[in-house]
């Protein structure tokens, strides 16, 4: 759940973020983490094949992308191959839990910032929730049980993917604005962001896999440090909807509506996605192998790119665990939330609005504080 919380109902960790405004200009930006970074440890002495559920049920909110990735790195550092068939339901799953986190973060954000929100549309929202959970359990049981039929998850695609489409979540995107991804169910969001202060925007410093090889090596070399607070030199990364989408959207309006933009594009692709894989087409996977017994992968979620590194033993117990999240990357002190709201034109009495739309967007995968303090002010 991503909105503005207080700093008490943080719990298990999440965001507090401080901003300082001058003259309707954002002129300060300090974010604090509370968020456990060194929840690998827990992996340490545990058989490999205990890592997978693990990672599922400490990262519940995208567990189905932790157990993927995590089976995916054992494997790596076992030098298993992942068959095709498997790796087609994996996918399957990704898509199915991608679509899910992704309409939830909207869903929330249309209650908290649309006053006139249709409830009876929201609602409607609820059985493609449902299908898509029941898509995800389909998926990942099948992909380690090859006895069971396709059949199911088969019927589960098309059902999914015929109520995107009636509900306005697959329709084609038009350059004039007349009908986007998403428009019927969230185009109340769609007017706010339009609407609202046009937040500068330029093209993301976006992670892809390209940059895997670098990131597995200082996973590996610099520990803990690196999961904390991930950088790479001179650069400001950002990962998630809008690093994948932006060369799709509408940059002059703005920071919100193309964030949004970005995140409908993503939608829709996915649902484009979760079609092409009913009908068998292939579905990659693939993992790092760094050094002997050692073993990594990344998979996109709907936040972003997320990687696994592991280590074994001869025994086949894991040695060292390193995971590398997408909301490091994007709330990094240095990255690219705070890089977009320093020097931001967001008006005194509406700058935490602002802020808290644009996190939102974001979509950190822990609560966040917002609080907004003049320069200068006590």
């Amino acid at each position: 759940m991503n909105a503005a919380v207080g700093i008490a109902a943080l719990g298990q960790g999440g965001l507090a973020i401080a901003a300082q405004v001058a003259d309707g200009c954002v002129c300060a930006v300090r974010i604090s983490s509370s968020r456990p970074t060194n929840l690998s440890r827990l992996f340490i002495g545990r058989p490999a094949e205990e890592a997978p559920l693990l990672a599922e049920r400490i990262f519940s909110l995208c567990g189905v992308s932790h157990r993927v990735v995590s089976a995916r790195a054992i494997a790596s550092a076992r030098g298993e191959t992942i068959c095709l068939r498997r790796s087609q339901d994996e996918a399957v799953a990704l898509l199915a839990e991608r679509l899910g986190s992704t309409l939830r973060a909207s869903v929330i954000m249309l209650l908290n910032d649309s006053g006139g929100a249709d409830l009876a549309r929201i609602g409607s929202l609820g059985e493609i929730l449902s299908i898509l959970r029941d898509l995800c359990v389909e998926s990942l049981s099948r992909s380690t049980d090859k006895s069971l039929s396709r059949r199911t998850a088969k019927s589960l695609i098309r059902g999914v993917c015929a109520l995107g489409r009636d509900h306005g979540l697959r329709s084609p995107r038009c350059r004039d604005g007349s009908a986007m991804p998403g428009g019927r169910v969230f185009e109340n969001l769609e007017v706010e962001f339009a609407s609202g202060d046009a937040l500068a925007v330029a093209a993301p410093d976006w992670l892809s896999d390209a940059d895997d090889f670098e990131i597995i090596r200082r996973m590996r070399e610099q520990g803990e440090t690196f999961a904390a607070a991930p950088s790479l030199p001179g650069r400001a990364p950002e990962t998630g909807a809008f690093a994948r989408q932006w060369r799709a959207t509408d940059l002059s309006k703005g920071a919100l509506a193309a964030r949004f933009e970005a995140r409908m594009i993503d939608l829709a692709e996915c649902f484009d996605r979760l079609e092409s894989a009913e009908k068998d087409e292939p579905a990659g996977a693939c993992g790092i192998s760094p050094a002997v017994r050692e073993g990594s992968a990344a998979v996109e979620t709907s936040r972003g790119r997320l990687y696994h590194w592991v280590r074994l033993s001869p025994s086949d117990r894991i040695q060292d665990y390193r995971i590398v999240a997408p909301t490091e990357w994007n709330f990094h002190p240095a990255g690219p939330f705070v890089e977009a709201l320093l020097g931001a034109a967001v008006g005194s009495s509406r700058a935490e609005r602002r802020i808290v739309q644009l996190a939102s967007l974001i979509d950190p995968c822990v609560p966040f504080r917002v609080e907004v303090k003049e320069h200068g002010r006590a």
